[in-house]
């Protein structure tokens, strides 16, 4: 990765990772059901141009796929209803109901515990990649979930309480969440292999906005009691954190490939931490630092990151160095 793109990699985790300070900041102001809403329709409207030129032009198929399905060859014909219904479906499961979920956990949780168990995502996708989707994993990815879920556990633990309080609902806001956008990764793959990209992610966007705009009618709070700093989180957090986002994390898969694209679910709990530490005054502890590290191995080894080959070559580099 050359080093413009490794900066841009890093702006993208330092935004992403500024969108849990935003939240933590806005949601007990707005209520988790309006900030979940004001943001999918912000998002969607700073992303409207893409979608509006996908559609005007009628090329949200990739170069490939347009080309196999017109030869009638590995990709079957899909027509535009079915393309555009999967895509209202994703925008359900990858950005309505989480959404609101992780507006609803940022009303009790910190803002640098909420970016580490949003790390958490690969690994529910794994696992319900194996459940519904018919996926199979390796051993090492296996030990990866086992490690991955005793870093959720040891971060957690200093939360966990008998009492159903409002920081386990959080907790169990984000699992909820993590897991649909595991859902959401998985049922795209399936459903919409050779669509662009950014135009399943404006896409959806607007098809979730729609969904919400009646909901926002009915739940935004008075707009006259809301601060001035609570406007700005939720302006960064819809316009910068959701809508540049998307587009720079794709720009990014497309110059640098995914898997350089996926570093950046390793940085954004780094920046979710220092943010909420230096602005939000949120307290460090020796659980973060191990539900950290066991979480990001636990995603390396099930995403593949770290596998047997690369493991075995290593050694083998190792064995070669201490024989010269």
């Amino acid at each position: 990765m050359k080093l413009r793109h490794f900066i841009e990699l890093l702006i993208l985790a330092a935004i992403w990772g500024a969108s849990f300070m935003f939240m933590r900041v806005a949601a007990p102001e707005f209520g988790a059901t309006a900030l979940a809403s004001y943001r999918m329709v912000f998002a969607a409207l700073t992303l409207s141009p893409i979608l509006f030129y996908y559609v005007y032009n009628k090329n949200w198929l990739s170069p490939r796929t347009a080309q196999a399905e017109n030869l009638s060859l590995t990709v079957p014909p899909r027509s535009t209803k079915v393309i555009f219904a999967h895509i209202f479906i994703i925008g359900i499961i990858s950005a309505a109901i989480p959404m609101y979920f992780f507006a609803y956990a940022a009303t009790n949780l910190d803002a640098g515990f909420s970016s580490i168990m949003n790390a958490t995502t690969p690994l529910w996708g794994a696992v319900i990649g194996v459940l519904f989707f018919n996926n199979r994993l390796s051993k090492l990815a296996i030990v990866g979930l086992f490690l991955g879920f005793l870093g959720v556990f040891v971060l957690s633990m200093d939360k966990l309480s008998w009492d159903f309080t409002d920081q386990i609902k959080g907790i169990l806001a984000i699992i909820c969440a993590t897991s649909f956008y595991g859902l959401s990764a998985n049922y795209s793959k399936q459903m919409l292999t050779g669509i662009k990209p950014l135009f399943i992610a404006s896409g959806s966007l607007f098809g979730s906005a729609l969904l919400m705009l009646p909901i926002l009618i009915y739940t935004t709070p008075n707009v006259m009691t809301i601060s001035p700093l609570a406007w700005l989180m939720l302006i960064g957090l819809s316009v910068v954190s959701t809508g540049v986002a998307y587009v720079l994390y794709y720009r990014i898969i497309e110059h640098s490939g995914p898997t350089n694209a996926m570093m950046v679910t390793f940085l954004i709990p780094i920046f979710g931490v220092l943010f909420g530490h230096l602005f939000l005054d949120e307290q460090l502890s020796i659980n973060i630092f191990w539900g950290v590290l066991l979480i990001l191995i636990g995603v390396s080894l099930t995403t593949g990151i770290i596998n047997r080959n690369r493991i075995m070559r290593a050694s083998n580099t190792r064995s070669i160095d201490i024989a010269d």
